[in-house]
């Protein structure tokens, strides 16, 4: 590892630690949050309360959070690129970070709009099978994410080491 001054280092780490953490916070919402509400045994109304709060305060932070660490990484590739030093692993990094708001977008835009349609009464109205369907489909899609910025901080990690 070349010598890396204190607040690269720092830049580095946070960047790492930050794409952990939204890798972690994606895990949580598919492995712990999902199952929990839908074992409640509640309504459908019930179910799309859970819903729409988890995916409203996940909505607060990791997308930005995400896109911030991925204009770090863009910064990092640049700085060790014009210092000659391996820039490639910080490039990656942030093309798997800033790719999760175009795979939200695309591939679970349709139940995202769907489950928002049913909260805000706008939409279709859906039965209880229904929205439990799709939030197993949400959140089956939205695990797909966490490997994202967890690829991230994997790549940034190994060009840290360099």
């Amino acid at each position: 590892m070349p010598f890396l001054s204190t607040p690269l280092t720092l830049s580095t780490t946070g960047s790492i630690l930050g794409s952990a953490w939204v890798s972690g916070s994606l895990a949580s919402l598919s492995i712990c949050t999902i199952p929990a509400l839908l074992q409640c045994g509640t309504t459908a109304e019930g179910l799309l309360k859970g819903w729409h709060l988890q995916y409203s305060r996940g909505l607060a932070h990791i997308p930005t959070t995400a896109g911030l660490i991925g204009l770090n990484y863009i910064y990092l590739a640049y700085h060790h690129h014009s210092l000659g030093l391996e820039w490639r692993g910080y490039a990656t990094a942030a093309v798997t970070n800033l790719m999760m708001a175009p795979f939200t977008l695309i591939v679970i835009g349709a139940t995202n709009n769907k489950l928002l349609g049913a909260v805000s009464g706008t939409g279709k109205p859906l039965s209880e099978s229904v929205v439990r369907m799709l939030m197993v489909k949400w959140s089956q899609l939205s695990a797909i994410r966490v490997f994202m910025p967890l690829a991230g901080a994997v790549f940034a990690l190994w060009n840290l080491l360099q």
